[in-house]
């Protein structure tokens, strides 16, 4: 989870200006102080485990699971499909460039990141689709729009002292024009581009610190539709908690597609030496965790579950909604079969949350050997 900082106040295309909304309320992070233990489960599970031998080195991948295929990019640029049922993998095109991990729902649609370059697969060959872009983007989702698929991206650019242009954009291969909306900035006034947005809105969050502490405030850019043809944008303020974030908020991740009785769902990464992960749970309670120097990584919005990567514990999975004991539970897929570091790119969990896939170096195996590919069901 990348932090890009947003210094914001919002108007729509045609610079007329905007103003947040009133906040919907406070939320009250209650539940215990933390950090809280967590219940090892491995030794309950039955995982599982499948390896596949790819072309080359892989750099990125993506799980395209309704198609049951594995999209993936090799050291030397040249992209291919890779068939899980089969295990053969078959050539589709080439990039320098690196592939973004924002899929489409229909899985066709290879995305380059940084720039909105898309490879059209439902062609024969597949076929690249350009758009002339001076700035580097960062991909947010893909949502049907105005009748056609649009990947949707933001830029930020300083085009003046202490203020920001972030602009919205919406990316089509039928050529829908592709700017939505300019946001600029009021001195004083910074925003950061929180991770997991789903349409209409673009997540943004703002911190204020308070002796050693942060004031923590969520907001939302809401695209609303449009006005004389033009698209619209509104920025509002959906929430802020009532009570101090312990240490400083180095970046926050949603999960809108879990929310329960109209309260979203949070993780807030922070550098508190103890409390240094809170997950919000909204309705359920908030909970601090102590992940030392470990990143967490969320690999699927739909699923409420937290990965990370440790040297002595190897990968973790965890589980702030599943309970054993009265806490909650921690799972460690191929413990001592693997070698690290292991980071965001190298993971991927199915919407159901019963596949992951790991791509790692399996422990024996010479250090020039490339990463494998390990599929692991987690029923």
């Amino acid at each position: 989870m990348r932090k890009t900082m947003m210094a914001l106040n919002i108007i729509f295309c045609f610079l007329a200006a905007l103003t947040a909304t009133a906040d919907i309320g406070s939320i009250k992070c209650l539940g215990g102080d933390g950090p809280n233990p967590l219940t090892d489960i491995t030794k309950l599970k039955n995982l599982g485990v499948t390896a596949f031998n790819l072309r080359g080195a892989v750099q990125e991948f993506l799980f395209w699971e309704k198609k049951g295929r594995v999209v993936y990019r090799n050291q030397a640029g040249n992209i291919f499909r890779l068939e899980l049922a089969s295990g053969k993998s078959f050539p589709m095109a080439s990039s320098t460039g690196p592939l973004s991990m924002v899929k489409d729902p229909i899985e066709r649609y290879v995305t380059l990141a940084g720039t909105p370059i898309t490879l059209d697969t439902d062609f024969n060959p597949p076929r690249w689709q350009k758009w002339s872009h001076k700035n580097r983007l960062k991909h947010l989702y893909w949502h049907r729009f105005f009748g056609r698929d649009s990947l949707f991206s933001v830029s930020s650019s300083i085009i003046r002292p202490h203020q920001q242009q972030i602009e919205v954009y919406s990316f089509s291969h039928k050529g829908i024009k592709p700017h939505i909306c300019n946001l600029y900035s009021n001195p004083g006034e910074v925003y950061y581009l929180g991770e997991g947005h789903t349409y209409p809105n673009v997540f943004l969050y703002r911190v204020k610190n308070e002796k050693q502490c942060t004031r923590l405030t969520y907001f939302n850019i809401q695209i609303e539709g449009e006005v004389a043809g033009l698209p619209v944008c509104k920025l509002y303020q959906s929430g802020q908690y009532s009570t101090l974030i312990p240490g400083n908020v180095k970046e926050v991740y949603q999960f809108p597609e879990l929310m329960t009785a109209n309260q979203n769902m949070f993780v807030v990464r922070t550098d508190h030496p103890e409390k240094n992960l809170l997950w919000d749970d909204g309705v359920f309670g908030c909970r601090f965790y102590n992940f030392g120097s470990r990143i967490p990584m969320v690999l699927n919005p739909k699923q409420a579950v937290i990965a990370a990567w440790s040297e002595r514990e190897g990968l973790s999975l965890i589980y702030p909604r599943k309970f054993e004991g009265g806490e909650p539970v921690v799972l460690h897929p191929l413990r001592d079969q693997i070698v690290g570091p292991i980071h965001r790119h190298h993971l991927a969990l199915s919407d159901d949350g019963k596949t992951l896939l790991v791509l790692a170096k399996v422990k024996g195996t010479h250090e020039s050997e490339h990463r494998q590919l390990i599929r692991v069901e987690l029923n």
